[in-house]
């Protein structure tokens, strides 16, 4: 069997948007996990995720989110509907976003095929051999149904081992310059130290600093997070807020 080339994309993109696809999602039934594994791979290889979108199974809201993400972010990863059930129309409505056909892939049907079987290729498998004419296919070790890749989109499942699979697969597509984090324990009032806090923020336009309150009241805590793809200036910026952090508490 012959297998299909990698895709090999020119440059590391440096911003990137998740499109959650799922009815699921919206009712509650399902706590949704992708997209955080995915800011967290983002944030560690230096992409930064500029928007996390949710949409329905229906075909017009996912083709206009996805033209909408696509066209304003360097990336877009979606998750979900790719499946062989009849809500499962990601494949679809990508196609219809980059004005393509949906195409039997050859080496997705030997491969199922090899695998179930020629009686085995019941409708909801040939389902799954379809993507975007155009596609490179993205393999990964926890399914031998591909996502794809299209342009500057990747057609992960919705399944958060397969998604995380075909992640670990792509990544390197991402980002060239890690980000890094420190944090710093906090237990005052956030009023206290919104002002200075603020004007730090201001001399490290290449930090971004956010407070994160986990308890108000009488009692209250924190967390001041802060970071950059600079660690030089992570640190300065760091020495700076908790200087004025211990400032406060004497």
């Amino acid at each position: 069997m012959t297998h299909p080339a990698p895709h090999h994309p020119a440059r590391h993109h440096q911003t990137a948007a998740i499109l959650v696809i799922g009815n699921e999602v919206l009712s509650g039934r399902t706590r949704e996990a992708n997209a955080w594994l995915a800011a967290q791979n983002m944030f560690a290889c230096g992409c930064r995720l500029c928007e996390i979108a949710v949409v329905p199974d229906q075909h017009d809201a996912i083709v206009s989110t996805l033209n909408r993400l696509r066209n304003s972010f360097d990336a877009v990863i979606t998750s979900g509907g790719i499946g062989p059930t009849h809500d499962d129309i990601t494949m679809e409505a990508v196609a219809d976003a980059f004005a393509v056909p949906l195409i039997e892939h050859r080496f997705i049907v030997e491969a199922m095929t090899a695998r179930y079987g020629a009686d085995g290729m019941n409708d909801g498998r040939r389902r799954m051999t379809r993507v975007p004419q155009g596609s490179c296919l993205i393999r990964c070790e926890k399914t031998i149904a591909p996502g794809a890749h299209i342009g500057n989109v990747y057609v992960l499942a919705g399944v958060p081992d397969i998604f995380a699979s075909q992640l670990d697969a792509i990544i390197h597509d991402f980002g060239d310059r890690p980000f890094h984090r420190r944090e710093i324990e906090v237990k005052l009032p956030e009023s206290l130290f919104a002002a200075p806090l603020e004007a730090i923020q201001q001399q490290f336009d290449d930090v971004e600093i956010g407070s994160y309150p986990g308890r108000c009241g009488p009692d209250p805590c924190g967390k001041i997070c802060l970071s950059s793809q600079n660690p030089d200036r992570l640190q300065q910026a760091f020495e700076q807020v908790s200087s004025m952090i211990d400032t406060l508490r004497d």
